[in-house]
């Protein structure tokens, strides 16, 4: 394999997906000429804001959480959250939330498609409808007088959807796109969740093949209203009051309720899906945190870093991490990394890595032998948490993030802290406590395999 087809297949390895593999439809973008002339008027504080901001976050009488950051931001967002994702998905609409997301900005009971999408765009906004296994989100962003004009479309978008049948039928094609540009990577973890938790959190983030175009109008109007509920919803801004925020939450009209999903346990098992090609890609892991445990979520946070989550510098193609020294560096074209997802009853912890098709046994052996049988020592999590640190206080700089990542945690946990306070917590994880989560991750392992498995040993044979 030459050299540079290997740097383009880690290049692209290492851009596949977020720490939460959560995907996106965005209804309408601001060009970018436009957003350059606009940040370029103010020079008082960069478009973010202060990322040393307080959080302030409430209860209102239905259970809803509303949570606010007034971080002095040019850019403000407003982020209503459902705990809906495609864990709650059944037998009879597995894929309903794919197509929930696509429809984000078809008709509302009060405005048209078309009245949506030239509203938004007029005053420069954008609405985004974002997924993963645990939510849905619908997010405005723009400038504070863009989002106070904008913010009757998301009510609409978010909360009072109709699904006209002629309207999500025409859904197919988009559909079977996103399907068919499915990367390697993405799909070998929907496979890894699929063998670790087989229903709820096994559930797929892409509707199957077989269901396109079968998902009506009445399948999606039901999952709607059985799962976006005051009690499984959260209202959060960045870059807006506090008490504005909780009284826009007030008056939205959403269904009283508080169900929970369904468990899903940590079950276990191996997939394997032999789709041919030049590459084999392979993830393995075991049980890792829930969100609602911070100690242990932030320990297997740090393990994950320790591992090894990629270079950390650009064109190499190494990182200092416990896996890519198990590897070793006289494999070549290969590239791995760690994951950790939490969820909010479980979550998983492992690696993944892509080697060449032919060689591969050695280095699948050698991500096996890192996760049942690794040592991670003071020096790998000093560095682990040093990076976590830094990656939690970069991404509250990036306003996008930081509003998902507070979203998700007030949804879920209904107590989200900044990321000030998660960085301090780090502190107070250990050598011990890391090393607890990777033998309770090493006690019970899941194999995903996809790509051409021609040299990818079984579960059952490694050692």
């Amino acid at each position: 394999m030459s050299n540079v087809t290997t740097d383009i297949i880690i290049l692209t390895f290492y851009r596949w997906l977020d720490i939460e593999e959560k995907m996106a439809s965005t209804l309408t973008k601001v060009p970018l000429l436009r957003t350059v002339a606009a940040r370029s008027y103010s020079q008082a504080l960069p478009v973010c804001g202060n990322p040393n901001y307080d959080l302030k976050s409430t209860v209102i009488s239905n259970k809803l959480v509303v949570a606010a950051v007034e971080n002095d931001s040019s850019i403000a967002r407003v982020s209503i959250i459902f705990k809906a994702g495609s864990r709650n998905e059944t037998s009879d609409n597995l894929g309903a939330t794919h197509v929930i997301r696509t429809a984000a900005g078809l008709s509302t009971k009060n405005a048209s498609q078309f009245a949506i999408i030239r509203n938004v765009q007029q005053v420069g906004a954008s609405i985004t409808a974002t997924t993963d296994r645990e939510t849905i989100a619908y997010t405005l962003e723009g400038t504070k007088a863009a989002i106070e004009q904008a913010l009757p479309f998301l009510t609409e978008v978010a909360t009072k959807q109709v699904f006209k049948p002629w309207e999500v039928a025409e859904l197919s094609n988009r559909l079977q796109l996103d399907i068919a540009t499915r990367s390697l990577q993405i799909r070998t973890i929907d496979l890894l969740h699929n063998a670790a938790f087989r229903s709820g959190l096994g559930n797929s983030l892409f509707i199957p093949k077989n269901k396109i175009g079968k998902i009506s109008s009445e399948t999606l109007q039901h999952y709607v209203a059985s799962t976006f509920l005051a009690g499984r919803c959260a209202v959060v801004g960045t870059g807006v009051n506090h008490g504005e925020l909780t009284h826009y939450a007030q008056q939205l009209k959403i269904n009283d309720g508080s169900s929970c999903p369904a468990p899903s346990p940590y079950k276990g098992g191996e997939l394997r899906s032999n789709k041919g090609g030049d590459l084999a890609f392979v993830a393995f892991a075991g049980e890792g945190a829930p969100i609602t445990n911070t100690k242990d979520a932030l320990a297997c946070a740090v393990l994950q870093r320790a591992l090894g989550v990629g270079p950390h510098v650009k064109w190499s193609n190494h990182d200092n991490g416990v896996l890519s020294k198990s590897i070793g560096a006289g494999q070549e074209g290969y590239a791995s990394t760690a994951i950790n997802v939490n969820y909010s009853d479980t979550g998983l912890v492992g690696v993944l890595v892509a080697a060449p098709a032919k060689s591969a046994k050695s280095v699948v052996q050698a991500a096996y032998s890192v996760l049942k049988n690794g040592n991670i020592s003071d020096a790998d999590v000093n560095r682990g948490k040093n990076q976590l640190k830094t990656q939690l206080l970069v991404d509250a700089e990036c306003g996008a993030t930081a509003i998902h990542d507070i979203a998700t945690q007030a949804v879920l946990t209904g107590n989200p802290q900044t990321a000030a306070q998660l960085a301090a917590a780090v502190d107070s994880v250990t050598t011990v406590d890391v090393q607890s989560a990777l033998r309770k991750a090493g006690q019970k392992l899941t194999m995903a395999a996809m790509g051409n498995l021609v040299d990818v040993p079984y579960l059952d044979e490694l050692k």
